[in-house]
């Protein structure tokens, strides 16, 4: 049995690269660019995984970035369990600017979930029988706000314990 599972309604390809300088309508030359599975429940399950302990990330995948997104996933040895969706799963930028150490985030707001991709995911969410459920990261658009509130109810009555990571209407 997993001990943890995360669920991530809205993971991410997480893009990361260095720039000297970051300037207004200049083209910039980035380097020592890096991609990563993201997404708050799916880096939950990462820093797990680092540390031993190897938790299952259950998140919704979709478009051409879905297999990227597995790919790096199966790369970093994370063991996931993605539902397909219609839309595209967002592409995260950080740009860390060397000459200040300042960072520029650029997060996508995510597809559009459908009500029956949402039930998918709490479906899938349910053929697994963890300890702790980790909920975390922001709900894409077109999920319900109280989303979270019925994966902690599925965990409860699966005898899991809950962990919840969001903000604003889904908190």
């Amino acid at each position: 049995m997993t001990e943890v599972v995360t669920f991530t309604p809205n993971p991410a390809v997480d893009m990361w690269a260095e720039v000297d300088r970051v300037e207004p309508t200049h083209k910039m030359r980035t380097r020592g660019v890096r991609y990563d599975p993201g997404g708050g429940g799916v880096n939950v399950a990462r820093v797990l995984h680092a540390l031993g302990d190897p938790a299952l990330a259950v998140c919704l995948v979709g478009g051409p970035t879905a297999s990227l997104f597995r790919d790096l996933a199966a790369r970093a040895g994370l063991p996931v369990d993605t539902i397909a969706i219609a839309g595209m799963t967002r592409v995260s930028q950080v740009v860390r600017e060397t000459t200040t150490g300042l960072e520029y985030r650029f997060v996508p707001e995510g597809p559009t979930l459908s009500a029956g991709e949402c039930a998918a995911g709490l479906d899938a969410l349910a053929r697994h029988r963890p300890q702790w459920v980790v909920a975390s990261g922001s709900l894409p658009p077109g999920a319900p706000d109280d989303l979270y509130a019925r994966v902690a109810a599925l965990a409860r009555a699966n005898g899991a314990r809950v962990a919840l990571d969001t903000s604003g209407a889904a908190l």
